[in-house]
């Protein structure tokens, strides 16, 4: 990877190229929250945006997707693809989000590999912008192998604020889309920031199974509303449900965002729920993440953003329950039922809501 630095005027008038050849998306603030939208003005984007509420891999995984088209002619049936999409370069993404989309990509695209989403991937550009600051209080990505200027998983890097930003070119898409910046040479990356969240993350996977009938999770979920709120603004999260609507005459059948604390989510036609208690609900939340996800492809669904616990209307916090789970003491050849507790939920972070 190379390093170069680009003015902010340079910045603006080569996102202007950009937006002229390809869709431009990139943050923008919209009634006092920062969202990934298309651009028309390029002054509307917001190059010092804190973490946008939702996460942008809607532009990859829509929350409400047509999968096809079904129209009727005469006795027989036609089955529609939606159109294909074109060029897009999704602009200012933080390397959470992008580290979110490459744990995505191991699922989508996968054999069989989803169609759709293949074909967004494949035609879109991302353009990382590194994180001057901790956005959220709850951030803990370094927790988890991450951090708020890793390029890994992006094909330009940007760092730096004000009036200059060093470029950092990860690949030949990245390279190409530059070709019309005007760079300079000398790009040197800012310091990074300090992030105040440190979380044990080691070992997860055998504490939840040690915890798996722990009534830990009974206490936890007293408090959870099922809102979905951890689910829909999670970057990772990717459950869903098949529709199929009448649209003016034809119908469509949509793949539309879902979420595992649902209470109707795992309920099968012949009436039983295998997750009927949100108890058991909440547990498959980390459980998923943390066990079941790593064990199939080899990585944590999980980046440490912190939207599900900032946005949590009950103030159940991620970092609390993974430090909880380190010190949950259970019987390792028993039911799993807890033993004793060092510490009462949400001691770890001196958080009295927690425990309300």
């Amino acid at each position: 990877m190379t390093a170069q630095r680009i003015t902010r005027q340079g910045l603006l008038d080569w996102l202007n190229g950009v937006a002229a050849k390809a869709t431009l998306i990139a943050p923008v603030r919209v009634e006092g929250i920062y969202l990934f939208r298309p651009i028309v003005k390029i002054e509307d984007i917001a190059l010092d945006y804190s973490q946008s509420t939702v996460p942008p891999k809607e532009w990859l995984f829509p929350r409400s997707d047509t999968l096809f088209t079904i129209e009727r002619l005469d006795r027989a049936y036609e089955l529609k693809p939606p159109a294909a999409a074109g060029p897009r370069v999704l602009f200012g993404i933080r390397p959470c989000d992008a580290r979110a989309l490459a744990i995505l990509d191991r699922l989508f695209l996968a054999e069989p590999a989803d169609n759709l989403y293949e074909e967004r991937r494949q035609n879109t550009v991302l353009v990382g912008l590194a994180c001057a600051r901790q956005q959220l209080p709850e951030c803990f990505c370094t927790s988890l192998g991450g951090g708020p200027q890793e390029a890994a998983n992006v094909d330009v890097l940007l760092a730096g604020a004000g009036e200059a930003y060093t470029v950092t070119v990860a690949t030949e898409k990245g390279q190409q889309l530059l070709s019309g910046a005007t760079l300079r040479d000398g790009g040197e990356m800012p310091p990074a920031p300090s992030l105040s969240n440190q979380v044990p993350t080691a070992g997860m996977a055998e504490r939840l199974r040690l915890a798996f009938n722990s009534s830990y999770w009974q206490r936890l979920a007293d408090r959870c509303l099922g809102c979905k709120m951890c689910t829909y603004l999670c970057p990772t999260c990717h459950c869903f449900d098949i529709r199929d609507c009448d649209v003016g005459g034809h119908a469509e059948r949509v793949r539309c965002w879902d979420g595992c604390q649902s209470a109707l989510f795992t309920k099968l036609a012949g009436g039983h729920n295998p997750r009927a208690s949100k108890a058991a609900r909440l547990r498959q939340f980390y459980a998923h993440k943390y066990l079941y996800f790593p064990e199939r492809f080899g990585v944590t669904q999980c980046v440490g953003c912190g939207r599900c616990a900032h946005f949590c209307p009950v103030n159940i916090d991620i970092r609390e329950t993974l430090r909880d789970l380190q010190t949950l003491e259970v019987c390792p050849h028993g039911s799993g039922e807890t033993a004793r507790r060092r510490e009462p939920v949400g001691a770890a972070f001196g958080d009295s809501r927690a425990s309300a």
